[in-house]
């Protein structure tokens, strides 16, 4: 099935894509993005409160996004969007534990905070697997997925729309730096959801409104899957929320980035609990049209077939012109995705290795520098794309895999390393290595063949173990008992790293700042999520 476009569409779609960037070279150009290296990397550290949220929701939202889960919500019903709600949890937390003491050190990766709270080696060695994991599974895998999708849609080459993308958007992040990405992300922002609320009330119309999906597929518009359901088990993706959840919203140096850039903590958090308003809407505008096309085309699609859910959406609903902005919202998916994950790639290698060796290094030069990066790394990124493409059956689910898994063993040591004094080096030493093993052994039972598999790991294959989610917990909670364990019996960290770096609980309770207080924000918002969670259970 391909999309049906006219030139109208084809219109809008340049239209909106050539505003939105342009815009965000405009903003770069004002605010001279490339006179620093804090400009060109973090724009400043001047971001406002919407910029950093919209930013945030845009980095998180891909052109795999709008597709998959449409099509999994045709198979599934409103399940697959069930994650999107666990924001209100995740990211929150990271508001309150981790942004504080990221802004009061004033750190332009995360891995430079782990050297002001271990000590250098830890931040070489975490900035050294970010950079690889992002190259090998962020970045190839957003221009792979997306190319992909193109292709399902308009029927492009998949390599060809991997190098086309790939080198546009490294120039365009070459030229813009962070503040181009984060003003264009805003824009592509009120392009994905006008679009995709264009396409939901038409749909909602269409059905005969909440009413009649109730009435037509009851079946399809809960989220509450059992315990042991093997795709979206409800309480799974709950485990889940609470370690990968937090790493992603709150370690995960491509998502953080975007709260380091705010004026300051204030806008950090507020942005932050922007973002969580926003990922509020996945479940109805990318989730829910697909229960919608089930309820309207029940037998059109079938098995693998689903993944053209989207395209069979945007050709028996929508008009000539609405397709093209549609397509425009699908496109901005992609680009924000691709920018964000180069940015901070660049961001890495200049900060955490270019500056170790060359401490003086010139602002300009840095900048300069930065550029040269995102070039490589572009191009790095499509060579791994292209071994996922030559190698889709293996590679393709062993980068998934990997990326999936790498949270295990890193998350304990951060998150606790800022929650308590008594974690040490030696501690989150320790710990990471007893991850790893974890991390190793899921990633050996995901790529073997099942009845092999659950030969060889017959634990991992109870009903609480199967999936990712209850697995990943039980990891956690046996890697923080090491972590906390060994730190009781090493040597303590010196007083004067952890000032700066942990929880002092002596403070008490910062004071309610009344209608401004991010935590009032949260509450507002954790309600509006828990209703949610109940009403679509």
């Amino acid at each position: 099935m391909s999309l049906t476009l006219t030139t109208l569409d084809y219109f809008v779609l340049v239209l909106v894509m050539g505003g939105s960037l342009s815009f965000g070279l405009y903003m770069a150009y004002r605010k001279k993005s490339g006179q620093n290296s804090s400009n060109f990397f973090l724009g400043g550290r001047s971001m406002k409160w919407p910029i950093v949220g919209a930013s945030m929701f845009a980095t998180n939202i891909g052109a795999e996004h709008l597709v998959g889960l449409s099509g999994d919500s045709y198979r599934y019903g409103l399940s697959a969007g069930s994650v999107e709600l666990t924001c209100g949890i995740t990211l929150g937390v990271a508001c309150a534990i981790l942004y504080p003491y990221y802004i009061k050190n004033k750190i332009f990766t995360i891995p430079e905070f782990l050297e002001i709270r271990y000590n250098r080696r830890a931040r070489t060695l975490f900035s050294g697997l970010m950079l690889v994991i992002s190259i090998m599974t962020k970045l190839a895998f957003t221009l792979f997925a997306g190319a992909l999708v193109m292709n399902s849609i308009l029927g492009w080459n998949v390599m060809s729309t991997v190098i086309f993308v790939g080198m546009a958007v490294a120039l365009f992040t070459m030229l813009g730096g962070f503040t181009a990405v984060a003003y264009t992300d805003v824009i592509q922002v009120v392009i994905m959801l006008g679009g995709t609320f264009i396409m939901l009330f038409i749909g909602l119309d269409k059905v005969g409104g909440w009413h009649g999906l109730m009435t037509k597929v009851p079946e399809m518009m809960t989220i509450s899957k059992p315990y042991d359901d093997p795709v979206y088990p409800f309480w799974g993706i709950l485990a889940t929320a609470f370690y990968a959840g937090i790493f992603y919203w709150g370690i995960d140096q491509v998502n953080v980035q975007r709260g380091l850039a705010a004026k300051n903590i204030h806008h950090a958090r507020w942005g932050a609990m922007f973002a969580i308003l926003l990922k509020l809407t996945p479940i109805f505008i990318f989730a829910l049209p697909g229960v919608i096309a089930y309820a309207l085309f029940p037998h059109e699609l079938q098995g693998e077939a689903t993944k053209q859910t989207f395209v069979l959406l945007l050709n028996k609903l929508l008009p000539t012109g609405l397709r093209g902005l549609l397509l425009a919202s699908l496109m901005a998916a992609l680009v924000s995705s691709t920018i964000a994950v180069l940015n901070s790639v660049s961001t890495l290698v200049v900060r955490d290795f270019l500056l170790e060796f060359r401490p003086n290094f010139p602002e300009k030069k840095q900048v300069s520098f930065g550029r040269v990066v995102i070039l490589i790394v572009a191009i790095l990124g499509m060579g791994a794309a292209y071994l996922v493409y030559k190698n889709e059956e293996g590679l393709y689910k062993y980068l998934q895999t990997i990326s999936a898994y790498l949270v295990i063993p890193v998350f304990p040591a951060i998150f606790f390393g800022i929650v308590s004094k008594k974690v040490t080096l030696k501690g989150a030493g320790i710990s990471v290595i007893v991850g790893v093993l974890f991390a190793t052994i899921f990633v050996i039972d995901q790529l073997l063949a099942p009845a092999t598999a659950k030969e060889i790991f017959p634990l991992l294959h109870l009903p609480l173990t199967t999936n990712f989610g209850y697995r990943g917990l039980w990891a956690e909670i046996i890697i923080t008992g090491v972590l906390f364990a060994v730190s009781a019996f090493t040597e303590k960290t010196s007083p004067d790293k952890l000032e700066t770096t942990t929880i002092n609980y002596s403070n008490g309770v910062a004071k309610f700042e009344g209608i401004t207080d991010w935590r009032l924000h949260w509450s507002i918002l954790a309600s509006i999520t828990l209703f949610l969670y109940i009403w679509l259970s």
